[in-house]
């Protein structure tokens, strides 16, 4: 779970649980206007419909008398006015106080997604995606579920039950004391069993989350998985959290049914004394059938609201647990914020300056890096290159700030802590190992990178600098081409290429590539970095890279050992001074002529 991520809060007391989905109340209630028009309305329905009880009822007296039925015509008409009154004030409260909660809705959706994207890729890289969305989703309809149709059913209640009750009391108040004894029972029945609602309740939430990010684990991993056969095993481990679901499921349905049974039973025990009271009443001639009849509707008016109320109830404990999820999401804080006095660079040439610049990741035994002091000058190319585990990607993410760094890091002369951030990352372009793509075309993924829409002559253009231009022309809808979720119809080294051309769109002062080129044969990398190297003359490259002949010409290579500068010079320097350098070079070299035998 997300906070088990970050850290093991403290178990929530109920009033601070409370006080969270007050919150949400609180968010509610600042469209007064619109929920002041349908309250409004609550009232006029209500009297709408006890008054059309009451018609019915004198009616049906009348008629008992064998009254001349000619009252009916005008009391058809009477009854249809009330009738069209109350569906279009019911329409109306509806349309008001559930359309709020569906801006609330609407809101809340925007606030958290605003928030996950503006948290620092730290939190990500420890959360899971299919956690978040449930929070997005399922959480945050359990909360407009309470507070907008659930604060409906709850203000018609102060109205109906009432007023029901108020007319039934004088028309007998003896039968209307016995029949309201069973409202007692249903309020002891939801306040026994609204704790273990909550207590279930928010076990369920959390293996509904735990489904949602083992499934989007595995259909994300669909290749591995297959590739290395085991569908049956990964169908084992969805079938063992969807079997925890059920039992909270089951626990969860166990006490709502038996809330649920309880309350349906104080209702057919209410009507025990219209029954019992009422008939002999009518035997007595003491009660008109028109008042049974009353009795009865009225009867149904008060006690409906109590089964909303039961409802409510079950969804409270729910909307109480989303609550607390939503706000572990909103009360991240971030690590990377920007200065009040952030400025922007009228231009960035793309000089990078590092003093001293260490990392530490949460948790972790010894830093990632340590002491990393050396400049790149605009217009340079800068190769990282180190063994699995150096600290290369963790580096790189330093300089657009995904991570917050130790030290100091300058773009320009200015360090990168008083730039604001969409200054210091529209100056950069950042392709990572990952080479993600996004489940659209080929020309929306490259557009991705850049300001707005490129003509035909740009994409081409971009097209032929990563060496991709024989197998776009080989895809059947060339540039409309729909490469999948991920990319996944495109190989490795083609999506690397891809991502490369969506930076290179944007035409970036700073360009990062994160071992970018793993998958790329040599062959098509020697013909990539020549063109790079033609296209980007007067732009800074990082490149990390696990291949030496990657950053072979360029002007710095930086060696990376254990997270500490090892050496740093041009390739025929490090030859000399690193013997890390030296070996591995010349086992690449020989590898790669074996290679061509």
């Amino acid at each position: 779970m997300l906070s088990r991520l970050h850290h093991e809060p403290p178990p929530s007391r109920e009033p601070e649980r409370v006080r969270r989905l007050l919150g949400f109340v609180r968010r509610f209630l600042r469209h007064r206007r619109a929920l002041a028009f349908g309250v409004a309305c609550i009232p006029v329905v209500a009297a709408c419909d006890i008054r059309l009880t009451l018609w019915f009822g004198d009616a049906l007296t009348r008629l008992q008398a064998e009254e001349d039925p000619a009252f009916l015509k005008g009391l058809f008409f009477a009854i249809l006015g009330v009738a069209a009154v109350q569906g279009l004030f019911r329409y109306l409260q509806r349309w008001w106080i559930v359309g709020v909660s569906r801006k609330v809705e609407a809101e809340l959706k925007q606030e958290l997604f605003d928030k996950l994207e503006s948290l620092p890729l730290a939190f990500h890289v420890q959360s899971r995606s299919g956690d978040i969305i449930s929070r997005l989703t399922s959480d945050v309809e359990n909360v407009r579920m309470l507070i907008g149709p659930g604060s409906m059913y709850v203000l018609g209640s102060l109205f109906m039950v009432p007023g029901s009750l108020a007319v039934l009391f004088h028309i007998s108040p003896g039968v209307t004391l016995a029949m309201s004894f069973p409202l007692l029972l249903v309020t002891v029945a939801m306040m026994i069993m609204t704790p273990k609602l909550q207590r279930h309740s928010t076990a369920v939430q959390e293996s509904l989350a735990e489904i949602a990010a083992r499934a989007q684990e595995s259909f994300a991993g669909v290749r591995v998985v297959k590739g290395y056969g085991l569908v049956r095993h990964e169908i084992a481990r969805f079938r063992a959290v969807s079997e925890t679901n059920r039992t909270h499921q089951l626990k969860l349905a166990r006490v709502s049914g038996l809330q649920d049974a309880w309350i349906h039973l104080s209702y057919d025990l209410a009507f025990l004394p219209v029954l019992v009271v009422g008939g002999w009443a009518m035997i007595d001639r003491t009660l008109a059938v028109g008042d049974l009849f009353k009795f009865i509707d009225l009867g149904f008016k008060v006690f409906w609201p109590v089964i909303a109320l039961g409802w409510i109830a079950g969804l409270f404990p729910r909307a109480v647990a989303s609550a607390q999820r939503i706000d572990e999401v909103l009360d991240q804080r971030s690590e990377i914020v920007e200065a009040n006095d952030a400025r922007t660079l009228p231009s960035v040439a793309g000089a990078l300056a590092l003093r001293e610049v260490s990392y530490v990741y949460a948790g972790a035994a010894r830093p990632a890096l340590t002491g990393i002091t050396l400049d790149v000058p605009a217009g340079t190319t800068l190769g990282v290159v180190g063994p699995t585990g150096s600290g290369k990607s963790t580096l790189l993410n330093l300089l657009g700030r995904l991570f917050e760094a130790q030290g100091e890091i300058r773009l320009d002369g200015v360090p990168v802590k008083s730039l604001t951030l969409d200054c210091l990352r529209g100056a950069l372009a950042y392709v990572p190992q990952d080479s993600f793509l996004f489940s659209d075309t080929y020309r929306a993924n490259l557009e991705f990178g850049a300001d707005g829409p490129l003509d035909e002559a740009a994409l081409r253009g971009l097209v032929e600098q990563v060496a991709m231009t024989s197998e776009v022309n080989a895809f059947p809808s060339g540039l409309e081409q729909l490469i999948g979720e991920r990319g996944v119809t495109l190989s490795g080294g083609q999506r690397q290429r891809t991502c490369i051309a969506r930076a290179l769109a944007r035409d970036p002062r700073v360009l990062i590539l994160d071992d970018a080129l793993s998958a790329v044969d040599t062959e098509t990398e020697s013909r990539l970095l020549a063109s790079l190297r033609r296209a980007g003359r007067g732009r800074t490259v990082v490149v990390a890279a696990h291949r030496l002949g990657t950053v072979r010409a360029a002007e710095q290579i930086l060696v990376l050992r254990e997270g500490r500068p090892e050496a740093l010079g041009t390739h025929e320097e490090l030859l000399e001074r690193s013997r890390w350098y030296r070996e591995t070079w010349e086992r690449q070299r020989m590898s790669a002529e074996l290679a061509e035998l």
